[in-house]
C-alpha cells in the first residue's frame, strides 16, 4: 500500500473516531513556486511548483486532526501556552538524477548513487507559545529501516528545536522571524550525506561515513499579506549552514543554502 493511501486510511479512521457533533471541520489550498538547491548540499537551484492542502478536524473532546501535503498530525489544544502533537510525515526522496521542472536539463551529480526512496516518520511536536513569538521542539524517527547503497544504515532519527517571533504587524501585512537547528544520528546522516563502498564503486566519491552529530542551522523570513479573512500570500526567504560530518559529505558542493518561495492560499 503507498504510503499516501495508508496516510488517507489512517486520517479516515481518526474522522470516524471523532466525535462529529462537537467538531469543526476546516481546510486550506495554496498554489506557489520556489527556488531551491536541487538536493540537500548541491549548489545548483531548480525552480519548481509549490503545492500546498490540507484539511483539520477540531474536536472539543479529542484535540485537532489534520491530513496536509506535509503529512498527519494529531495535537492537543489545551487553553495553556503548551501544546503537543504527534507526527506522520516523510523525509524527502532524492534522484540520482535530477530533472528539471519546465525544462528538458537533467543534473548528473549523484550519477550512481541510486534512488534515495522517501521514509515514513513518525514523532512528536512540543510546543510554547505567547501571542507574539512560539518556541518548539520535534523529534522523528523512522518507522523502519530501508535499504540505501547496498547497506542497511540504522533508522533515521532527526531532532529539531527553533524559535518564531513576528516582528511588525500592520492592518493587512505581518513580517515574521525564526531561526531552528537540526541534530541527526548516524543513521539519516548516512541516508543523505554517507558513500557506501558500493556507490564509490560507481561514482567518482570517496567512502564516507558521517557519525551523529548537528546537521544544519537555518535563519527564515516570512512577509504575509491578508487581502481578506481567507485569502493570504507570503513570500518566504531561507539561509541555512550544513554542519560537521553533514557539510564535510563528498555529496556536499556548498555548505550554505538558500531557499525563496511564494504562495497564495485559500483559507476555508
Amino acid at each position: 500500500m503507498k504510503r499516501s493511501l495508508q496516510q488517507g486510511v489512517l486520517f479516515s479512521g481518526l474522522l470516524i473516531c471523532a466525535p462529529t457533533h462537537s467538531a469543526e471541520l476546516s481546510g486550506f489550498a495554496g498554489l506557489g513556486v520556489s527556488a531551491r538547491p536541487i538536493y540537500s548540499g548541491s549548489n545548483h537551484m531548480a525552480v519548481g511548483p509549490l503545492l500546498k492542502a490540507g484539511v483539520n478536524l477540531h474536536s472539543e473532546n479529542w484535540g485537532l486532526f489534520g491530513l496536509s501535503t506535509d503529512g498527519l498530525i494529531w495535537g492537543l489544544t489545551p487553553d495553556s501556552p503548551f501544546s503537543v502533537s504527534l507526527l506522520l510525515m516523510q523525509d524527502e526522496a532524492r534522484k540520482e538524477v535530477f530533472n528539471y521542472p519546465f525544462s528538458s536539463r537533467k543534473n548528473r551529480d549523484l550519477q550512481g548513487m541510486g534512488n534515495l526512496s522517501a521514509a515514513l516518520m513518525a514523532g512528536t511536536d512540543l510546543r510554547y507559545q505567547q501571542e507574539n513569538w512560539t518556541l518548539w521542539l520535534r523529534l522523528l524517527t523512522a518507522t523502519e529501516k530501508q535499504r540505501y547503497g547496498g547497506e542497511a544504515p540504522d533508522r533515521s532519527l532527526l531532532v529539531t528545536s527553533g524559535a518564531e517571533a513576528e516582528l511588525w504587524r500592520g492592518q493587512n501585512v505581518a513580517l515574521s522571524v525564526g531561526g531552528d537547528i537540526s541534530w541527526a544520528n548516524s543513521g539519516y546522516q548516512q541516508r543523505h550525506y554517507g558513500v557506501t563502498a558500493q556507490q564509490a564503486q560507481r561514482t567518482d566519491f570517496a567512502v564516507y561515513s558521517p557519525s551523529s552529530g548537528f546537521q544544519q542551522g537555518g535563519v527564515y523570513t516570512e512577509l504575509v499579506w491578508h487581502f481578506d479573512k481567507n485569502l493570504a500570500a507570503g513570500l518566504t526567504s531561507r539561509a541555512q549552514y550544513l554542519f560537521d560530518d553533514s557539510g564535510s559529505s563528498p555529496l556536499v558542493n556548498s555548505r550554505m543554502q538558500y531557499t525563496l518561495s511564494s504562495l497564495i492560499q485559500y483559507t476555508f
